[in-house]
């Protein structure tokens, strides 16, 4: 039995492969076998004419990667204003509180400090599935939301003290 198997095309298109091996310095049948591990690995349809030339592609997906970047970190700062440098500031008074009271509020310092972490968790929490309903929705296509969601899920795991 042979490991070889006949292709039988026109005459158009052997002059095609003729260019294109040429071009690339492969004969047919590697040429052949780059083309079929091409169309696998970029899940392309060789019938779509209209599919997105990789060169046009990436720049439309940098594109969106910069837009999608610009708006994070506008979400981000817009978190920062609106929740953490407030509850920063209410911490940073809450510790003056108690190192001045020491000890008549009943709460030592670091269970206070462990409740604290515990709300900052929640808050970074928050703002992951904010930031993934916000943004990442409208933007990727549906493997990227999976490969996000499974990092928002590692992210979310409780950390070990």
């Amino acid at each position: 039995m042979s490991d070889r198997k006949s292709l039988s095309v026109s005459a158009g298109t052997h002059q095609q492969l003729e260019r294109l091996g040429t071009k690339f310095g492969l004969s047919h049948k590697d040429l052949i076998a780059v083309m079929a591990q091409y169309f696998t690995l970029t899940k392309t349809d060789p019938r779509d004419t209209k599919a997105d030339v990789p060169d046009v592609a990436l720049k439309k997906l940098t594109e969106k990667v910069d837009a999608l970047d610009k708006r994070m970190i506008g979400f981000i700062r817009e978190q920062e204003k609106e929740l953490l440098k407030p509850i920063l500031s209410e911490v940073k008074a809450m510790r003056t509180q108690i190192g001045q009271t020491s000890g008549s509020t009943g709460i030592t310092p670091e269970q206070l400090e462990e409740q604290l972490t515990s709300v900052v968790e929640a808050i970074q929490t928050l703002m992951r599935l904010s930031f993934r309903t916000a943004m990442v929705d409208n933007a990727l296509r549906p493997e990227y939301r999976q490969q996000t969601d499974e990092l928002i899920q590692q992210q979310s795991k409780p950390k070990k003290r």
